[in-house]
């Protein structure tokens, strides 16, 4: 009896240090991620969401959430090259018809003089309609203006008028609007990501993950031996 009682007591406890790598694990890539995607425009850093009874759930009671403060901003001169000094997201057209949402605002103009994302999907303005221009500028960074409320005007040089292009369509992450937004020409949001911290993050995690490993192996020799001892003939 006692010999039974130890043998449920160390299966248990190898399925809660497996349940607690496998959760370990999760956690890691999530900094993991963060430090991989840190040179990427407009890319919002996850933050794990620990449920309780992690060490029932295991990897099912880590989630993530998206943390939406604003990324570092440089200059970078480009006149479709914009950034949200707020909160918000751009909108693009998916082939499929679908809208994501981004804060990537590095910009082109392509030969029909459709405003375009870097990886060619067109960019919607606050009407949800892609954003087209009347002209192709001779000189873009002369004759592309783009105001702090999003509104897009060009130069035309034939009529020596500035016409009324249309107004970045800025949105929540629910896909609601955004009135009160900061857009700001000539400037890149790069990631949120502080690389200091995500790798201080990692440094528990991986002693917790080498921890539970241990705690595994030692419980599987306990139980290889108990195995033995019960196969042995009396």
């Amino acid at each position: 009896m006692v010999l039974e009682g130890r043998l449920t007591y160390q299966g248990d406890g190898m399925s809660i240090s497996t349940r607690a790598m496998n959760a370990t694990t999760t956690l890691m890539n999530i900094h993991t991620d963060n430090i991989a995607h840190f040179g990427l425009p407009g890319y919002q850093r996850r933050t794990p969401v620990v449920t309780s009874f992690i060490e029932y759930l295991g990897a099912n009671a880590v989630d993530k959430a998206v943390d939406t403060q604003v990324g570092r901003i440089r200059k970078s001169g480009n006149p479709l090259d914009v950034a949200l000094f707020t909160q918000g997201y751009f909108q693009k057209r998916l082939p499929s018809g679908a809208v994501e949402l981004t804060r990537d605002g590095r910009m082109r103009l392509d030969k029909d003089g459709f405003l375009l994302s870097l990886d060619g999907r067109p960019v919607l303005g606050a009407n949800g309609a892609p954003i087209r221009f009347p002209l192709i500028p001779a000189n873009p960074e002369r004759d592309i203006l783009i105001n702090g409320s999003g509104d897009i005007r060009v130069y035309d040089e034939a009529s020596t008028k500035t016409l009324d292009v249309g107004r970045l369509g800025v949105v929540q992450q629910d896909g609601s609007a955004l009135s009160a937004i900061d857009v700001r020409q000539g400037h890149v949001e790069d990631s949120n990501v502080m690389l200091q911290n995500e790798f201080v993050s990692l440094l528990p995690l991986r002693r917790q993950f080498e921890a539970n490993r241990q705690l595994f192996i030692m419980q599987s020799d306990t139980l290889s031996r108990t195995i033995q001892e019960l196969g042995r003939p009396s």
